[in-house]
């Protein structure tokens, strides 16, 4: 009778844990909508974040089973488990972290602030959990016995390292199909400045004078009759778009039709805001400009909030060290905005 009580419970405990993992998977489907200010209803299973979500969850769920239905395998409780409370433990982090106010919120680093910077810490954490949970079960399968925690965790780590490598790829495959040659002149036609870091004495870093640049010129081009410039402040200096618009008096342009926005905070803010304010107005065009490796991520975001747009690309020149920061950086964005929304 015991022997029976113990060989039930080692089959309960991983459907158990299958159960919390699809439930995982509707509650962080949740919170991406609702960081991108969506509802649930909104949400689309052909987007590729949200199928590369299902996908992880396949692949746990799929080794879980095996695991199960193989008799000569055991569960590995042991392993598992630790890794699987602490995988719920940054998912509970995540959902407290959108409910409270963090401290951080007047830190800003790399153009971001420190309630960002922490929050999205937490979801690497999270999304690293994730993947030891998957290699655990699946080295399991594959009878691997040796080291098998630090087999895992160094898979995680590799795993993550070429998932930014393939999107570091895909970011400039991108940005070279960019082309301003396909938009064409029209009235209807409204240029969207994305802010970008301001330097001390409020002077715009080149790649807000770069974006602003390209604005001029698309206006004298007559490609955008408007332009909107975008972005809040770091403490102790005028908003983005403020220190935008200081730059382009500085070039006595004759450039009349300017609107500023100053609260967004986040590439995330500046879609929602040309998506209410701007797309919402009939017979609007919206090009947005920023630079190239932005633009990718820009995409996306509006591609989730089911908006077109059009984009262009600022013609800021970078070394090749500086080029592969940003790209770098952006890549590390895009994944995180993939799986997380944020």
């Amino acid at each position: 009778m015991m022997i029976k009580n113990k060989k039930s419970k080692i089959f309960e405990l991983p459907l158990v844990v299958i159960l919390i993992i699809i439930l995982n998977l509707a509650f962080l489907s949740y919170l991406k909508y609702q960081n991108q200010n969506l509802t649930i209803g909104d949400y689309d299973l052909t987007n590729f974040g949200n199928l590369s979500n299902v996908f992880f969850t396949v692949m746990l769920i799929t080794g879980i089973l095996i695991v199960v239905v193989k008799k000569e395998l055991i569960f590995d409780i042991k392993n598992f488990v630790p890794f699987f409370i602490l995988n719920q433990f940054f998912l509970v982090a995540i959902y407290i972290s959108k409910l409270i106010s963090l401290p951080f919120k007047e830190i800003y680093y790399s153009g971001q602030t420190g309630d960002e910077l922490l929050i999205g810490a937490i979801f690497v954490l999270y999304t690293f959990t994730y993947l030891v949970l998957i290699f655990l079960v699946w080295l399991r399968i594959f009878k691997v016995k040796n080291v098998i925690i630090i087999r895992a965790m160094f898979n995680s780590a590799l795993s993550m390292l070429l998932i930014l490598m393939v999107v570091f790829l895909y970011i400039i495959g991108k940005e070279a199909l960019f082309d301003d040659a396909l938009i064409k002149e029209g009235n209807n036609n409204v240029g969207v400045v994305l802010g970008a870091a301001v330097w001390s004495g409020n002077k715009p870093s080149p790649s807000l004078a770069g974006r602003v640049d390209k604005a001029l010129s698309l206006y004298k081009q007559k490609k955008i009759s408007q332009i909107y410039l975008t972005g809040s402040n770091a403490p102790g200096e005028l908003t983005e778009s403020e220190v935008a618009l200081k730059y382009i008096e500085s070039k006595d342009s004759k450039t009349s039709e300017i609107f500023l926005e100053k609260e967004s905070t986040s590439t995330n803010e500046q879609i929602q805001y040309i998506k209410k304010k701007l797309i919402s107005r009939s017979n609007i065009n919206v090009i947005v400009i920023s630079d190239g490796y932005h633009l990718v991520r820009v995409l996306e975001i509006a591609k989730f909030h089911e908006i077109e747009i059009q984009v262009s690309a600022s013609e800021l020149s970078q070394s090749f060290e500086k080029a592969l920061y940003n790209k770098t950086r952006e890549a590390l964005a895009l994944t995180v905005f993939w799986l997380f929304a944020i």
